[in-house]
C-alpha cells in the first residue's frame, strides 16, 4: 500500500507545519497514472483538491486527502495462496 507524507501534529492534533499540497502532475507520478487521469478524478469528485489559480496548473491535492484517496481504494482482503 502507497503512503504519502502527511504533517505532523502536535499532541493535541494541531498541526505543526504547513500542509503539504501536491502538483496533479507529482500526485499523478504518485499514483502511476497520467495528468490527465487525476484531473479527471477531480473533476468527478472522487480526488478533493484546492483551487489556487485560474490556469490549467491551478489544480493543488493535500497529502491527507491523496492518503484517503489511496486507502479508500485499497483492497484490504487478505490474497490467499493458491
Amino acid at each position: 500500500m502507497a503512503t504519502i507524507p502527511s504533517r505532523p501534529t502536535s499532541g493535541n492534533g494541531t498541526p505543526t507545519e504547513a500542509v503539504r499540497l501536491y502538483s496533479t502532475k507529482a500526485a499523478a507520478d504518485l499514483l502511476g497514472m497520467s495528468d490527465d487521469w487525476v484531473r479527471d478524478r477531480i473533476k468527478d469528485g472522487s480526488l478533493r483538491a484546492v483551487e489556487l489559480g485560474t490556469s490549467r496548473q491551478k489544480w493543488r491535492v493535500r497529502a491527507d486527502d491523496l492518503q484517503a484517496f489511496i486507502d479508500a481504494r485499497t483492497d484490504q482482503t487478505p490474497a490467499v495462496a493458491a
